[in-house]
């Protein structure tokens, strides 16, 4: 009878570990969905941003097209739209990045939880085995 309820107990030990880690896996699913949520927020902003440089540099290289300028390359005000295009699109990148490493972070702290629910979960049975 000891035996039969010790197994018992080790069996909903085991199901409890396997209800916290999955417990724990949808809570980092959860914090990863609202993380990037957050981050595809932003970077809509930061397209609107980028956007509108994008606008502006059309609209210094139409007005110098129009007074009939050749190197329109080389204006100061086209270089200065350009730093300003450049800028938002590294943002654009960052957010990306951000992205990218809530991914990654996700994935490692997944991983994590199953490696160490798995060892938890292994020595439930041998715990039992050396009281006996």
């Amino acid at each position: 009878m000891k035996n039969l309820l010790g197994k018992v107990i080790d069996f909903l030990k085991k199901l409890g570990y396997f209800a916290l880690q999955y417990a724990y896996s949808t809570l980092y699913c959860l914090l990863k969905f609202l993380k990037i949520q957050v981050q595809k927020w932003k970077k809509a902003g930061v397209m609107k941003q980028l956007a509108k440089a994008q606008s502006g540099l059309g609209a210094e290289v139409y007005a110098l097209y129009r007074q009939g300028a050749q190197d329109w390359q080389g204006m100061p005000s086209v270089q200065q739209q350009l730093r300003v295009v450049e800028a938002a699109e590294s943002d654009v990148f960052n957010v990306d990045g951000i992205i990218d490493e809530i991914n990654n972070e996700y994935i490692r702290k997944k991983e994590e939880l199953q490696e160490r629910y798995s060892v938890k979960r292994s020595q439930v049975g041998q715990d039992f085995g050396e009281e006996s």
